[in-house]
C-alpha cells in the first residue's frame, strides 16, 4: 500500500552488489566488511546506498555475503506487515550467528526501527543498533561504538505527536552525503531526494511519523548532487519525495518550485533524461506539466496515485480532493501531454469499503486509461 505515504507502489528487497573485498586498512589489517539488506520504497534504497557510502569512507568494504560480514544492517520498511514480517524473520536468522560471534554488529534501519524502537529491542535483543531514518548519518559513529564495546543504542527521531512541528524537523537530521555508485543496480541511474518527510497525514500511512515532516533541500544542492552524478557517467536521474510534487524551497523571498528545479536540471549538460516520482493530485500544477512539456528532457511519465475511486472511501483516507477533482486533473494533463503516459496506485479493502465503493475504483480504472496501476490489499496497521 504506497501512494502519497511512498515513493512507488512496489515492493523492493535488494541487497548490495557482491564484491570481494580487497582493500586493507593500516599495516596489514583487513578492512571491515558489512553486509546491508533493503525492503521498502525507492527513498530506502537510496538511504542504504548513503549509509554505504559513510561506512566505506570510514574505511570498510562491502562482504561478499552475510556470513562474511563483521556487521549486518537491515533497512526497514513499515507501511505493510509483510514488510516488518520479512525483518523479523531475518534478525531471527541472525541469532544463531550472533551467539558464534558476539563481535557481529547488527543493526536495524530505517522506518521499523523508528516506527518500533522498543519492540525491536524485545523482540530481537542481540541486536546492537535501532537507527531512524533521520538519524543515519550517524551509523559510522554507532557501529564504531558497539564494536568497541559500547553496548547497544538506539537514535531515533522525536514523536511527532509529543513535539512541535519545528521540533520534530530539527530532530531528522539533512543526510544526503557523497554518494556510493556500487550500491546501484545499474551506474547509469540515480535517485536524487528532492525533499524528506511528508505533511499529508492519509490515514493508511505511516511515513509522516517515521520520516518527520516535509523538508524541501536546497536546489543548489540537489543541482550540485546531479552534476556529481552525471560526472560518474550516469544517464538518467529520477527526482524522489514522499510527494515529489509538493516540493517548495524559499531562500531570501524566492521560492523555487518542483518546475524551476526541472528547468535547472535540463541545463545539465550530459544529462540525458529525468523523471521524478511520487506525485499528488493537488499538486500537480499547470505550470509543473507545462514544463514536462516544454522540456525535452523529461520523462513524459507521470505518477499520481488516485488510490481508489470513490468520495466516501477518500474522505476516510484523508487524501484531501475528490474523484472529481482527481479527474480535472487528469484532463489537464491529457489536454497539455496527449502521449505521456499516466499511472496510478489503488488500495483494495481499505477499512470500511463496501461493493459498491468498489466497484467505483473499477469505473475509474476503465475510464481513465492509465498505462499501469499498482494495486494492493489494504494492511491493517497499529495506528
Amino acid at each position: 500500500t504506497r501512494g502519497t505515504g511512498c515513493i512507488v507502489a512496489i515492493r523492493i528487497a535488494i541487497r548490495v552488489p557482491v564484491r570481494r573485498c580487497v582493500s586493507r586498512i593500516g599495516s596489514g589489517k583487513m578492512s571491515k566488511r558489512l553486509w546491508i539488506e533493503t525492503v521498502g520504497c525507492q527513498m530506502n534504497v537510496l538511504d542504504s546506498e548513503l549509509v554505504v557510502a559513510a561506512l566505506r569512507r570510514q574505511g570498510w568494504e562491502m562482504a561478499a555475503n552475510a556470513a562474511e560480514a563483521d556487521a549486518i544492517f537491515y533497512n526497514t520498511c513499515s507501511v505493510r506487515q509483510h514488510a516488518e514480517d520479512k525483518i523479523y524473520s531475518a534478525l531471527g536468522r541472525v541469532r544463531s550467528v550472533k551467539e558464534r560471534r558476539p563481535d557481529l554488529g547488527v543493526g536495524v534501519l530505517g522506518c521499523m526501527a523508528q516506527k518500533d524502537q522498543d519492540l525491536v529491542r524485545t523482540r530481537a535483543p542481540w541486536g546492537d543498533l535501532v537507527v531512524g531514518p533521520g538519524q543515519l548519518q550517524q551509523v559510522p559513529s554507532l557501529v564504531a561504538g558497539v564494536l568497541a564495546g559500547g553496548g547497544p543504542r538506539i537514535e531515533v527521531s522525536l514523536d511527532r505527536a509529543g513535539a512541535s512541528r519545528d521540533a520534530s524537523a530539527r530532530a531528522c537530521e539533512s543526510y544526503d552525503p557523497d554518494r556510493e555508485p556500487a550500491m546501484r543496480p545499474t551506474p547509469f541511474q540515480a535517485f536524487v531526494r528532492t525533499q524528506t518527510g511528508c505533511d499529508k497525514f492519509c490515514t493508511f500511512c505511516v511515513v509522516p511519523h517515521v520520516r518527520g515532516p516535509e523538508q524541501a533541500r536546497s536546489p543548489d544542492t540537489i543541482v550540485a548532487e546531479a552534476r556529481k552524478l552525471v560526472a560518474e557517467g550516469c544517464r538518467e536521474i529520477t527526482l524522489i519525495g514522499q510527494t515529489v510534487n509538493s516540493y517548495r524551497f524559499t531562500d531570501g523571498g524566492r521560492t523555487t518550485r518542483l518546475s524551476d528545479l526541472l528547468e535547472r536540471l535540463e541545463r545539465l549538460a550530459g544529462l540525458g533524461r529525468y523523471r521524478f516520482v511520487t506525485n499528488y493530485p493537488r499538486d500537480m500544477t499547470p505550470d509543473l506539466v507545462a514544463a514536462v512539456r516544454d522540456l525535452p528532457a523529461v520523462c513524459p511519465y507521470l505518477h499520481v496515485p488516485a488510490q481508489h475511486g470513490s468520495d466516501a472511501v477518500l474522505g476516510r483516507m484523508k487524501r484531501g480532493y475528490t474523484i472529481g477533482q482527481y479527474l480535472e486533473m487528469l484532463a489537464m494533463v491529457r489536454e497539455e501531454l496527449p502521449h505521456a503516459a499516466g499511472t496510478s496506485d489503488f488500495i483494495v479493502g481499505f477499512c470500511g469499503e463496501t461493493d459498491q465503493e468498489f466497484r467505483t475504483t473499477l469505473d475509474l480504472v476503465r475510464s481513465a486509461g492509465f498505462k499501469n496501476s499498482f494495486i494492493f490489499k489494504y494492511s491493517p496497521r497499529p495506528g
